[in-house]
């Protein structure tokens, strides 16, 4: 994706209770993989057994590659889980079977509007689908028939997961959720929009000099973000690890991340004074404050910030010692080199044990 001059006016941000759902439902079916909803995974062993029956029937929907369609509504913020099932149920059913035969297949050979359209597409699709899982076949040959069924089978295990148990957990994480929304807003208003998309998870590549953000995924797309085709950034607890990317049309141009504050509080470990004044002591000269400088736009090397800072490697390295060991950044192989990146996480949390620190006690 590249991103224009003015990228703040090309964005939007969003919530969906019909998504979170979704992602919550994938999670039970890959669990895991999941390890930061392990808690949510327990409390669905106690939902009843035949309503368990019934998510794991039709967990194929979630299980992969979760379907576009599922975002019907998704921008409006006005919009109840209700009203998002509703505009589902509404979609012509040739985008349904195109979308939901997408879950069947291996997306990196076929496109779910060319099984429909396309008749020797579709054959070779369940010649090869007879021949490694017939089960999956007989499915994909139902939904290609009449999607409505399958579809109506789906709805009705999302509506009893949510009356049973999400409906409930949506109440919680729904404002935090918009407080990430905000503590996104509140980043691009005083630094721009690259240093909010650096917050995200490192699926995501980021190079603010030619102002694009690359995500790596089966297909290409080579996608300019304007006025006309803005994206929309959806943070979500559930879909953690993954980032969700919809940008084949008819469907908006979305991005649903990781919310990770979203984690329990237990899971938050407080700073102790000790760790606070390490990562003062490391702060505590001008090249490394040069260099937590740099690494705030991007990730870098030790040969880049030398050039940078106008510093030979080897110092550049003593100062990224005592700041990987303070915790403040991280690293990560690329090829030949080793690149070097700001935890911003971390920085936060230094940063709120400082303000702790002039907070008056009750």
């Amino acid at each position: 994706m590249r991103f224009n001059e003015t990228a703040e006016e090309d964005l939007a941000f969003s919530l969906s209770p019909l998504l979170e759902a979704v992602h919550s439902w994938h999670v039970l079916t890959r669990p895991g993989h999941h390890a930061l909803h392990v808690p949510w995974v327990r409390r669905c062993r106690r939902l009843p057994a035949a309503l368990r029956r019934h998510l794991r029937e039709h967990s194929f929907v979630v299980a992969d590659h979760i379907p576009a369609l599922f975002e019907s509504l998704a921008n409006d913020h006005e919009a109840d889980f209700a009203e998002q099932l509703a505009a589902v149920r509404a979609l012509p059913p040739v985008q349904l079977a195109a979308e939901l035969s997408e879950t069947l297949v291996d997306t990196t050979r076929y496109r779910g509007a060319d099984l429909v359209e396309n008749a020797g597409t579709r054959d070779a699709a369940l010649a090869g689908l007879r021949q490694s899982d017939s089960g999956r076949a007989a499915r994909l040959s139902a939904v290609l028939t009449d999607p409505l069924p399958v579809l109506e089978g789906t709805l009705t295990a999302l509506e009893d997961y949510w009356s049973a148990a999400f409906a409930a957990e949506w109440e919680r994480v729904e404002p935090a959720l918009y407080q990430a929304i905000a503590q996104a807003g509140q980043r691009i208003a005083h630094q721009g929009v690259f240093p909010m998309l650096r917050t995200l998870v490192p699926q995501i590549r980021i190079d603010p000099g030619q102002r694009t953000l690359r995500l790596d995924r089966p297909h290409d797309h080579d996608i300019a973000v304007t006025s006309a085709r803005p994206v929309t950034f959806t943070p979500s607890h559930y879909v953690w690890p993954h980032v969700r990317v919809t940008c084949d049309a008819p469907w908006p141009l979305r991005i649903t991340y990781p919310a990770l504050p979203l984690a329990p509080a237990s899971a938050a470990r407080p700073t102790s004074q000790a760790e606070t004044l390490t990562a003062l002591r490391a702060l505590a000269a001008a090249p490394r404050l040069q260099i937590i400088s740099c690494l705030a736009a991007q990730s870098r090397s030790t040969q880049e910030l030398a050039t940078l800072l106008g510093l030979s490697q080897s110092v550049i390295s003593r100062h990224l010692q005592q700041l990987t060991q303070a915790g403040l950044t991280t690293t990560r192989r690329e090829g030949y080199y080793v690149l070097y990146a700001l935890d911003q996480t971390r920085l936060a949390q230094i940063a709120a044990a400082l303000t702790g620190l002039a907070t008056p006690g009750d």
